[in-house]
C-alpha cells in the first residue's frame, strides 16, 4: 500500500465519522456480498477431477500456519478459548523446539514462503522459547515471510518488544480491543489494558528507532466505535504518530461464530456477529490453509475450532508421516470430498468463515504450484 492510498486509508483511520460510517456500511455489504458470492459458486460449477488432481499430485504449499501453542493469557468474548477451557475440551501444550523445526524444514523444503506461528487459539508469546523458533524459520529455513497475531500483553515482559523486533520477524499484527480500560476488560477478560497500551508503543517506537524492519498491523477487536477510538488521547498520542508505509491500524467489521460456539449474545458495543450465507455443496477454501498442532499434528483448518483444535479435521502427524504425504493422503481428500456431498465435519457445519472453492481460486493454486511466487507475496485473508 503506497501512495495516495496509503494516504487515503490512513486518512480514514484519523477521522472518526468517516471510520463510523465506512465500517458500520461495509457490515452490511459484507453480508450482501457473502450470499451473492456462494449463489454464484453454486452456479458456476466445480472442476471435481481436477481438484483432485492437484490434491494428489506433489506441489508447493506456500503458506503454513504453525501453532506454537495453544495457550493463552486473555479469554476474548468473540473467541472459543475460555469456553472451550472451561468445558475442558482443549488438550494445551507448547510445540517442542525439535517438533517446530521438523515442520519448518519440511516446509521449506516443499516450497514454503509464508509462516504464521498463529494458534488456533492461544498467543504466540506465552511461548518461551518464541523467539528462538522464529530466528530458525527466517535465518536458518530462510523462509520469506514469518510472523504472527499477538494480543500484545506479554509485549513489556521482559523487553520483548525489542527482542521481537530484532528476531528478525518480518509482520506482527496486534489484536486489542480499543482505548477504553473497562471495556478492554470486559472484552479481553483481563485487567491488562496499561501494560498493552504501552508495549504497543514501544513496539512501535523500538520499530521506527531500528528502520521499521517489522510491518505492524493493530487490529482493533473493537467495542467502542472506531470514532472514540481515534479521537482518544492514546490513540492520538501513542498509535496515529507512528503510521508508515509499515504501521496500520484497521477496526473490525463483524466477528464469526467460531462454528455456532460464539453467539450474537456474546457481542459487546458496536461488535456484530457475522450473518452466515446458505452454505453451497462445494469445499471450503480453507481446507486447503493447513496447519500444525504443537503435537506435530496436521489439520485442514488454520482458522476455527469448535471443541478442540484436536478433532476431525486432524489428517496426519508429522512425526509419523512427512507433511506432502498428510496433505495429499486419502484422509484429507476424504473430508474434501464430504462437501461435494453436503458432509461435512462439525466445526465446518455452522461457521461463518466458510468460503467455497470456485475455478478462478484452484487455477491461482494451480499457477503458483507451477511458478512459485511473482512480487511480494502477503498473507491470505482470514476474515
Amino acid at each position: 500500500m503506497k501512495g495516495l492510498k496509503l494516504k487515503l486509508y490512513h486518512w480514514v483511520h484519523s477521522t472518526g465519522l468517516v471510520a463510523d460510517w465506512l465500517y458500520a456500511g461495509a457490515h452490511q455489504l459484507r453480508s450482501r456480498t457473502l450470499r451473492r458470492r456462494n449463489r454464484s459458486a453454486a452456479n458456476a460449477g466445480f472442476p471435481v477431477a481436477e481438484l483432485s488432481k492437484f490434491h494428489h499430485e506433489p506441489r508447493r504449499v506456500i503458506d503454513l500456519n504453525v501453532g506454537i501453542t495453544n495457550i493463552c493469557n486473555a479469554r476474548c468474548n468473540f473467541c472459543a478459548y475460555p469456553r472451550v477451557v472451561d468445558a475442558k475440551t482443549l488438550q494445551t501444550g507448547v510445540m517442542p523446539l525439535a517438533t517446530f523445526k521438523t515442520a519448518v524444514d519440511q516446509f521449506a523444503k516443499n516450497g514454503g514462503h509464508y509462516l504464521d506461528l498463529t494458534p488456533v487459539v492461544g498467543d504466540p508469546l506465552v511461548d518461551p522459547e518464541v523467539f528462538e523458533k522464529v530466528r530458525y524459520a527466517t535465518q536458518e529455513a530462510k523462509l520469506g515471510y514469518v510472523g504472527f497475531y499477538t494480543n500484545a500483553i506479554l509485549l513489556n515482559h521482559k523487553d520483548n518488544y525489542r527482542r521481537l523486533i530484532d528476531s528478525g520477524i518480518h509482520f506482527v499484527s496486534i489484536s486489542t480491543q480499543g482505548t477504553d480500560r473497562e471495556l478492554y476488560k470486559k472484552v479481553y477478560g483481563v485487567d491488562k489494558y496499561d501494560q498493552v497500551i504501552s508495549g504497543i508503543q514501544n513496539l512501535l517506537e523500538y520499530n521506527r528507532s531500528k528502520g521499521e524492519p517489522v510491518r505492524v498491523v493493530i487490529e482493533f477487536r473493537n467495542a467502542q466505535k472506531p470514532s472514540e477510538i481515534i479521537r482518544s488521547a492514546d490513540y492520538q498520542q501513542k498509535i496515529k504518530p507512528y503510521f508508515s508505509e509499515k504501521v496500520r491500524v484497521n477496526f473490525t467489521i463483524d466477528y464469526d461464530n467460531w462454528g455456532g460456539r460464539i453467539e450474537g449474545k456474546d457481542m459487546l458495543g458496536v461488535q456484530k456477529l457475522r450473518v452466515a450465507p446458505e452454505p453451497v455443496n462445494l469445499p471450503c477454501q480453507r481446507l486447503f490453509a493447513y496447519s500444525v498442532r504443537h503435537d506435530g499434528s496436521v489439520r485442514l483448518c488454520a482458522c476455527r475450532l469448535l471443541k478442540s483444535d484436536f478433532d476431525d479435521l486432524i489428517v496426519g502427524n508429522l512425526h509419523q508421516t512427512s507433511f506432502t504425504d498428510v496433505i495429499r493422503g486419502e484422509r484429507a481428500w476424504n473430508i474434501i470430498e464430504g462437501f461435494f456431498e453436503g458432509k461435512r465435519p462439525e466445526v465446518c457445519r455452522g461457521c461463518t468463515m466458510y468460503k467455497p472453492v470456485t475455478p478462478e481460486w484452484l487455477a491461482q493454486r494451480q499457477l503458483e504450484n507451477k511458478e512459485g511466487l511473482s512480487g511480494d507475496f502477503l498473507p491470505r485473508q482470514t476474515t
